[in-house]
């Protein structure tokens, strides 16, 4: 029995090590809106670039148009990004803009260097090659994990908390970004209850039920949360980050349960309780995500009730996981009982 609660643990461990987020600025559900208003240049004329936030208020992308060259200063007007006519995108390197900006709320989660200044000769180095880039642009989003004080959360409606402007340069003109940042107020309370009282439900049902449903409802987890982490990673521009976690614990989870269900069917029966350790990384997606049930944005085009489906049935996956480990423990426990009285 301690053989087996070894290998369960090194199994979960194993599962769960994927949770670890792989970049500390990726975006995440949120309550806030940043949206483009206009891009004005000085002379007028129309401005050959797009211009667009993505993840809420996360990442302010821009894409420029092939032949057209563009100068992002930093927040102290050093060189900071600059895009080439043939589509090339630098990053000077020694740009403390650079720096602050690998962080959502910048110099309160890193430390700039010492060798970063904006003083300084640029250092460039490559970022892209399709005249493409993202960033943190802490002009665009509100600084603090605290709520703005002009937010009252319980008046209801979206909320306007900043305009914002970011300077550009382009083909040598002086051109603005500008913008406005809103809160957006999540579902109403009983949401998340009815959620809830839903999930407790199901669970109830697929624990009474059959091994063929409990097994659909974990691979209709798989599959939902698999979809909201391919939709939340696929086709970043560069400078985006996503967590590898979106991703990566539902496919060690259907790894895990597709190895599982061969094991049972086969000589390696013992192997079973795999099925049940699949829904631990469901488990902990679910957590990860658990902010798309209470905000109202979520980093995915997805439709953010899909999420929150996802997220809930993962939830339920998880729990009903942790039921068969816990039935598969019992069993391992009364078998060498049984042995042992045997012997």
């Amino acid at each position: 029995m301690i053989r087996s609660l070894h290998l369960v643990a090194l199994v979960t461990l194993v599962l769960l090590a994927p949770a670890a987020p792989a970049a500390a600025d990726a975006a995440g559900p949120t309550n806030y809106r940043s949206e483009v208003t206009a891009v004005v240049s000085d002379g007028g004329e129309p401005v050959p670039i797009e211009v667009e936030m993505l993840g809420g208020d996360a990442f302010l992308v821009l894409r420029v148009e092939p032949g057209v060259e563009v100068d992002v200063p930093g927040y102290d007007g050093e060189p900071y990004v600059r895009v080439h006519p043939d589509g090339t995108v630098e990053v000077n390197d020694r740009s403390p803009t650079r720096w602050v900006n690998d962080e959502r709320y910048g110099e309160r989660d890193t430390e700039v260097p010492a060798e970063a200044d904006a003083a300084a000769p640029p250092t460039w180095v490559r970022a892209a090659d399709d005249g493409t880039y993202a960033w943190h642009d802490h002009r665009v989003h509100f600084m603090s994990p605290a709520l703005p004080r002009q937010v009252d959360p319980d008046a209801g409606g979206v909320q306007h908390v900043q305009d914002w402007e970011v300077p550009l340069r382009i083909d040598g003109e002086d051109v603005r970004v500008q913008g406005e940042l809103t809160w957006v107020p999540g579902p109403s309370p009983l949401w998340p209850i009815g959620l809830a009282v839903a999930g407790l439900g199901l669970l109830v049902a697929l624990v009474r039920g059959g091994e063929m449903w409990r097994g659909a409802a974990t691979m209709a987890a798989v599959v939902g949360s698999a979809l909201v982490g391919v939709s939340a990673t696929w086709g970043l521009p560069p400078g985006a980050d996503a967590e590898a976690a979106w991703l990566a614990l539902p496919v060690v989870a259907g790894v895990a349960w597709l190895a599982g269900s061969l094991a049972a069917r086969g000589r390696g029966g013992r192997l079973a309780w795999l099925q049940s350790a699949a829904a631990v990384p469901l488990l902990a997606w679910a957590v990860v995500w658990a902010g798309a049930l209470v905000r109202p944005i979520a980093p995915t085009p997805l439709p953010i009730g899909v999420v929150r489906g996802a997220v809930s049935l993962a939830g339920v996956a998880g729990v009903l996981g942790l039921i068969g480990l816990v039935r598969a423990g019992l069993a391992a426990t009364s078998l060498d009982r049984d042995d042992e009285v045997g012997t």
